[in-house]
């Protein structure tokens, strides 16, 4: 009496294992459809990074983007020689000024679609590396590379357009502007101002030529004897320019200055001192630099760049006149 029973249970456990093997067989027929999902989410991921920042790395603070000058770049020194202090100085000043070079610094030279095709590419042989299952199926690989590169080639162009760092025309004032500070001019007098009071007045200027001659009695220090003056100080801008800030795309004023003091008697050189002060050079008692995109410096024809390296070129000269070294003795101001 239990044999139906038996036997109806094992037809209904047949059925329900022909069921499974049913659902078993529909579902394995989405097999190959799972098995595209991670590489088309692959291909996805690569098309999204590939357009990642192409623009130039940013340059490590100090870095010198526009530079005018004819001195070397150098390092902060100090030269002296022992001997009398000057207790009437004059102050050198040439007859004519020199004509400022300038020159931007392009660090990047790579042509902006390269750079941004391997940028792609690169992003594309990473994605492959983290994920080397798709090295097996060669599609997909190729998949990845290719649109990698694409969209890094996108990615630079849209940058290109959208993210200017330095435009021609913020580059042409900015030179027109250092060239209307007169940065040498304008150290002189913040240098021959900085010294008035510890000179008792102001010094005594002393033109000097260039093709200087002892018999044709164009000798500055010929004509320092001649007005009574014991030694003579030379203030020169070495050079002046921007240098990357301490964030992307701004930039500071850097200057390197130099003080010398020459005794007349003989003409050795008693003193030289070099400053060099910007973004990346910390100097002692001077405030570290002021950055400032280059669209803002440019504004107002070169105004607000004008201004900003003024500020410089003072508080360079206030540090240079307080050096103790200088040999310049302080004298009352009733001498002047």
């Amino acid at each position: 009496m239990s044999l139906p029973a038996r036997v109806g249970a094992d037809r209904g456990v047949a059925g329900c294992r022909v069921s499974i093997a049913g659902i078993e067989a529909r579902t394995d027929r989405f097999a190959p459809c799972r098995a595209r999902i991670p590489l088309v989410a692959l291909v996805a991921a690569a098309l999204l990074v590939g357009c990642g920042d192409t623009r130039p790395a940013r340059e490590p603070e100090g870095s010198v983007a526009f530079r005018t000058g004819s001195g070397a770049q150098s390092d902060n020194q100090t030269f002296t020689i022992p001997g009398p202090l000057f207790r009437h100085p004059g102050m050198l000043s040439p007859a004519h000024e020199q004509a400022w070079q300038s020159t931007w610094v392009d660090t990047d030279q790579e042509h902006p679609l390269l750079r941004g095709a391997t940028a792609g590419m690169t992003t594309g042989v990473g994605f492959l590396m983290i994920a080397p299952m798709a090295v097996t199926f060669w599609p997909a690989a190729v998949g990845i590379m290719v649109g990698s590169t694409a969209m890094g080639l996108l990615g630079v162009t849209q940058a290109d357009s959208t993210d200017v760092r330095m435009s021609p025309a913020d580059r042409t004032v900015i030179a027109e502007a250092t060239t209307r500070l007169q940065p040498d001019r304008l150290f002189r007098a913040s240098m021959g101002e900085a010294l008035r009071t510890r000179a008792g007045g102001a010094l005594p200027v002393v033109m000097w030529h260039q093709a200087w001659n002892v018999e044709t009695g164009t000798d500055p220090l010929d004509q320092a004897r001649g007005r009574g003056l014991d030694g003579v100080l030379d203030f020169a801008v070495d050079a002046i320019g921007l240098a990357a800030g301490e964030e992307r795309d701004t930039f500071g004023i850097f200057l390197q200055a130099r003080v010398r003091a020459l005794d007349t008697l003989d003409g050795r050189l008693r003193y030289e001192r070099v400053l060099a002060y910007g973004p990346g050079r910390a100097v002692e008692g001077l405030p570290r630099a002021e950055f400032h995109t280059l669209e803002f410096l440019a504004a107002d024809r070169g105004r607000v760049f004008r201004q900003v390296a003024s500020d410089a070129i003072s508080r360079v000269a206030r540090a240079m006149a307080e050096d103790p070294q200088l040999p310049l003795a302080y004298t009352p101001a009733e001498r002047k």
